[in-house]
């Protein structure tokens, strides 16, 4: 291997049997259900993606040109069930074209147009929350940087087989389509706040 290379030129190799651990996996996958639990009850500030998280990740144009995104309700409801409880935040790649309703659903923290995520987490340092008090739902590349950081990771099941190697929890259902209400309901019954 070249000096200052990557990667080197020929994989690594291991005895029979030894199993060289990444240190990010090995403290990531698999997550066990008490060990998400935990992490879940230190939750105070809960971030997420927009595109591919909140939404399916679709675009939908007008004749006039005008960009449009489709929420679930079910998402949404999570919402309202968890902002007296957590600060909210969103951090996403595209400008704010869904400031609208997040606004209607009570988030305070937004950093948009900020593909590089965790840059965008930074602008979020002003609340003082440490990182293991922090939960993030991305769904692709641009979001493992910050996925590997806080001390609650999660992504829809349609994600970035990437991050979804990478995260403490993968949801059930796909983004946009209820992936937001599981982490939500996970959080709460952690906490001991689910009432239903």
């Amino acid at each position: 291997m070249k000096r200052g290379d990557a990667r080197p030129s020929t994989p690594l190799r291991y005895a029979q049997g030894e199993r060289k651990k990444d240190p990010v996996r090995a403290e990531r996958r698999p997550a066990t259900r008490a060990v998400v639990e935990a992490r879940a009850q230190k939750i105070r500030l809960l971030l997420l993606d927009v595109d591919g998280v909140l939404t399916d990740g679709r675009l939908y144009y007008t004749a006039e040109g005008e960009a449009m995104k489709a929420f679930d309700v079910k998402d949404g409801h999570g919402i309202v069930l968890i902002r007296d409880h957590l600060e909210l935040g969103v951090i996403s790649g595209r400008p704010g074209l869904a400031r609208k309703r997040l606004e209607e659903l009570r988030f305070k923290h937004f950093a948009f147009s900020q593909r590089d995520k965790l840059q965008g987490y930074a602008e979020l340092a002003h609340l003082g929350i440490p990182d293991e008090e922090v939960a993030y739902m991305g769904d692709d590349v641009n979001d493992l940087g910050l996925l590997k950081r806080v001390g609650l990771s999660a992504c829809p099941a349609d994600a970035h087989p990437s991050v979804r190697a990478t995260v403490h929890l993968v949801t059930q259902a796909p983004g946009g389509r209820g992936a937001v209400r599981e982490l939500v309901e996970l959080i709460l019954r952690a906490k001991g706040l689910w009432q239903y």
